[in-house]
């Protein structure tokens, strides 16, 4: 059997009540729900002349549907847990996601279930002061909080054991978030980072030395995979103490992201997992169509002209598709407009394509140097093979080639493929650095989100259709 070790224990103001601190949270999250769902009554039914009366009751029978749906939504969204480690906009937009989500299924709930109805008004008016009202509150803790670790309180002093590359990561992030009120106590077996962080205190002592001084409210431990064993052998000496421990896993080679999932009560690690979830995926996909289909028809006189003036610069015809690999390794056929003469059979699948190509048509030099060529690539997004935003598919023999040559080449597949990416506005295109441009895809992937992608959208507007390495 382990070894028992003496029971730690802690200090801290708030750590002891996290349990009363969290339902006290929720419950002011009710009261101002209620209070702004009566505002909402108030200002649609006691203050518009004419408005229609007796309706108090309903509201009243709604109003726990409401709060019951509200608390729901702000639990899976994690608004419970401690904030610490989120930026003050980053928790701003969860309670306006959390809310948005709770205002949805009300209305939906109301239209399929509820006997009367009510009017949008009431609804809009709702959500915009519940809304305001639940971010303000959230600001108002924040700022009690920072105020109060600022004056020592509420602090959590933390014991650092292992020298593993997430151990540096992890110190990076509470440095950048100074109000998240965390300290280190001391960093035992710091190996290769004894002189790094000379403001953290290094210890060659042993972890029990360390938990038997007072205010040690947590262990972290960061080793390597290659040293897993150090971490087995202090959750075994140490796994009946009350001191919390928190394990850092080695994320080497999740170049991309992570996430874990439960499986029956089984924690699942999943490596190099895409940040996209369902929701994301059905917004980004919703994006392309709203900018592939209205753009096809906008630009279809333009399309009429140069697929005239390319049947006029050579003979063939008047598209070019060409085998492409894309999302999770599949190939497509991706569409352009033929910019050169026509090849014997399999004559470019194998060769990279070079400025001074002497099969290249006058016309289609003009066309690869403004990137009109990919304009018929919105067809590819129609049909889900590509999205307008993601790293650009490559030829399945340069993916054969490429795979046993560069680093995480393959993980550009965990996305779809895109006309436009961050690569390319960067200027990794055409005969260029393929290492360089897979560091592009990779930081796409692992940082999306929709505000990227518009940004990319723009950027390749405003730089991206000339460039000096399209041709």
């Amino acid at each position: 059997m382990p070894r028992r070790t003496p029971r730690v224990k802690i200090k801290t103001m708030l750590k002891a009540h996290d349990w009363a601190f969290e339902l006290l949270q929720k419950l002011i999250d009710l009261i101002l729900v209620s209070l702004c769902w009566w505002l909402a009554y108030y200002i649609r039914f006691l203050r518009f002349e004419n408005a229609q009366q007796g309706l108090a009751p309903l509201f009243l029978k709604l109003l726990p549907i409401l709060m019951l749906l509200t608390y729901l939504s702000f639990e899976k969204n994690g608004l419970y847990r401690s904030q610490r480690f989120n930026s003050r906009l980053n928790e701003i937009l969860a309670v306006f996601k959390a809310n948005s989500i709770a205002s949805v299924i009300f209305i939906i709930i109301l239209y399929f279930f509820a006997d009367a109805r009510l009017s949008r008004l009431t609804i809009a008016i709702y959500f915009v002061f519940s809304s305001f009202v639940l971010i303000f509150f959230r600001i108002i803790v924040r700022n009690f909080l920072r105020s109060m670790r600022r004056k020592g309180r509420n602090l959590r002093h933390l014991i650092l054991v292992g020298d593993g590359p997430q151990m540096e990561t992890y110190i990076n992030t509470v440095q950048t978030f100074k109000d998240a009120g965390i300290r280190f106590k001391v960093w035992i077996d710091s190996g290769s980072f004894q002189d790094k962080f000379p403001n953290i205190p290094k210890s060659t002592g042993s972890l029990k030395d360390a938990l038997g001084e007072p205010k040690s409210d947590g262990v972290v431990i960061g080793y390597s995979g290659v040293n897993s064993a150090k971490v087995e052998k202090i959750l075994k000496e140490y796994f009946d103490s009350l001191i919390d421990i928190q394990v850092l896993p080695d994320l080497t080679y999740s170049f991309i992201g992570h996430k874990i999932e439960d499986f029956a009560g089984i924690p699942i690690l999943l490596v190099n997992h895409p940040k996209l979830g369902t929701l994301d995926t059905i917004l980004k996909r919703s994006i392309d169509l709203t900018i592939a289909l209205p753009g096809l028809i906008l630009i279809s006189p333009l399309l009429l002209l140069i697929s005239a003036l390319v049947k006029l610069s050579s003979s063939g015809p008047n598209f070019y598709g060409q085998e492409r690999v894309g999302l999770d390794g599949n190939n497509f056929t991706m569409w352009k407009f033929r910019t050169m003469k026509m090849a014997l059979e399999n004559e470019d699948k194998n060769v990279w394509d070079s400025k001074n190509n002497p099969r290249k048509t006058k016309f289609g030099e003009i066309l690869r140097k403004t990137s009109l060529d990919e304009l018929p690539q919105l067809i590819n997004v129609l049909m889900g093979d590509m999205s307008i935003v993601g790293p650009r598919p490559e030829r399945p023999y340069f993916v054969e080639k490429f795979k046993t040559e560069i680093p995480a080449y393959m993980l550009r597949h965990k996305m779809k493929a895109g006309i436009t990416g961050w690569a390319q506005i960067s200027g990794w295109r055409g005969d260029t650095s393929i290492k360089k441009r897979i560091e592009f895809d990779i930081f796409y992937i692992k940082n999306w989100s929709l505000w990227l992608d518009v940004k990319i959208i723009f950027l390749t507007f405003w730089k991206g259709f000339f460039n000096k390495n399209a041709y």
